[in-house]
């Protein structure tokens, strides 16, 4: 679980900038609470609120950016222009990630700093937060320059111990540059070796984290109709949000009638390339085409194409991905999430732009029906939002909701809704719609023409 999530130089956020899961001393809506180590109170919830352009999305791209480097490494392409662009003198300083998290019965402290002109770990460090602080790791320069990993990790076996020197001591070496020594160390280090168990844990918590832009599309819903409990389960929920779908089929089609009209050269290229992936790689995945979405897979040396459909009332004439509504398809999309929810007792699912294309009540459907689904599990949804309707204290906690602002230097601002202190009877949705929160719409003036009558019109 996260309990906190702080970013410095990242697009708009200038100075370092916090975003904390922990629960405060309030009763209301303990089920939206988890009670974990040490009697450690984390959120379940969280909930971003804010004008466009305030920064909102910037939060969930840092994060992403954060799991990404720390998965796969950095790049020149991935760190271009990452930085506080309105100053100047942030081009040349690093950006800061760091993720306070609860995994694996344990509290974490991990984080690093980039260089984003050269795309390059500056620092990297773990920490464990347990009864003491403990240092796992810590990565960063000497005097002399060269990188160097220091560690409190006392080995007891000098074969394991002259093993993790040598691995620190790759560390300065090119290629290390722009890897994370987390995930290094998580892949390298034997799996029977306790000693390296926290490595292997942050970096899997970082791997089940799940992200989920606007434009995400189908997520996990193929994997969920190859198994029919799954896919009833699935079907349940499209009913309750009353999308009108009855059930859901895999159909399959002929590669050659999906892609009928494509150029014959162009779908020769494209059969070719899935079969390779197949067979050498055995990836498939799906494709998004004409509006729609095929799954590929090989039978008997066949390439055979899947497509999932639903049923609305009439079995003779199913619907295509492509002829569901908008907020069915974001559906589609997002109620996977309820079956992850489920199958795994640590995850955290962040969602930029919960709302989109979905009616308030199927937004407060959502989020409800994830507090229900989640219930004995230590699961969080974080999600950002535009619905002023949601922000509802009957609905919500006021530590699950944030509020981000775009200031005077066009730096954003986070703020809990906490440190307003509003009583829980207070209509919070109506003060935040007249401003008393900030993190609204600000409209510069228009112009305003007065004709020679003295009428006004405005343009």
């Amino acid at each position: 679980m996260l309990l906190r999530f702080a970013v410095g130089n990242f697009l708009s956020f200038k100075d370092v900038t916090e975003f904390r899961m922990t629960a405060g001393k309030m009763t209301r809506h303990n089920s939206h609470v988890a009670v974990v180590k040490n009697g450690k109170r984390i959120l379940k919830g969280g909930f971003i609120f804010g004008a466009n352009a305030s920064g909102k999305s910037n939060l969930i791209r840092a994060i992403d950016f954060a799991r990404k480097s720390i998965l796969m490494g950095t790049s020149i392409g991935d760190c271009y222009k990452k930085y506080f662009r309105i100053d100047n003198i942030f081009k040349d300083k690093p950006g800061f990630f760091q993720f306070d998290i609860f995994t694996g019965s344990h509290f974490y402290s991990y984080g690093f700093a980039v260089s984003y002109r050269n795309a390059e770990i500056e620092e990297e460090w773990l920490y464990s937060l347990d009864e003491e602080e403990k240092c796992i790791f810590e990565r960063g320069r000497d005097k002399t320059g060269k990188m160097r990993v220091v560690s409190e990790i006392h080995f007891e076996e000098e074969k394991e111990k002259n093993r993790f020197a040598v691995y620190s001591e790759d560390i300065d070496k090119d290629e290390m540059k722009q890897k994370t020594f987390l995930s290094d160390m998580a892949m390298r280090s034997n799996k029977n070796a306790d000693y390296y168990q926290s490595f292997r844990d942050v970096r899997n918590w970082f791997s089940n984290l799940r992200i989920v832009y606007p434009n995400s599309r189908y997520l996990n819903i193929y994997a969920l109709m190859r198994d029919d409990e799954e896919r009833l389960t699935v079907e349940r929920l499209f009913r309750y949000f009353d999308t009108g779908i009855e059930s859901l089929s895999r159909v399959e089609k002929s590669f050659d009638t999906v892609f009928r009209d494509v150029p014959e050269d162009i779908k020769i290229s494209l059969r070719e390339s899935l079969f390779e992936s197949l067979t050498k790689k055995n990836i498939g995945g799906a494709i998004n085409f004409n509006g729609s979405y095929y799954e590929f897979s090989l039978r008997d040396g066949e390439l055979i194409t899947t497509e999932v459909v639903s049923d609305h009332g009439n079995p003779n004439d199913l619907f295509e991905f492509k002829d569901e509504s908008d907020g069915t398809k974001r559906l589609f999309d997002l109620l996977p999430i309820y079956h992850q929810a489920q199958a795994l007792a640590d995850y955290v699912i962040i969602i930029d732009e919960l709302d989109r294309s979905l009616h308030t009540k199927a937004t407060i459907e959502f989020i409800d029906r994830f507090y229900k689904e989640a219930h004995g599990r230590n699961c969080q949804l974080i999600a950002s939002t535009h619905d002023s309707n949601i922000f509802d204290l009957d609905l919500l906690r006021q530590d699950e909701i944030w509020l981000v602002e775009r200031m005077e230097d066009h730096a954003s601002q986070l703020k809990s809704l906490s440190s307003y202190k509003p009583r829980f009877d207070k209509d919070v949705g109506r003060d935040y719609l007249i401003g008393r929160y900030g993190a609204i719409p600000i409209f510069n003036n228009l112009a305003i023409l007065v004709d020679e009558d003295g009428e006004s019109s405005g343009q």
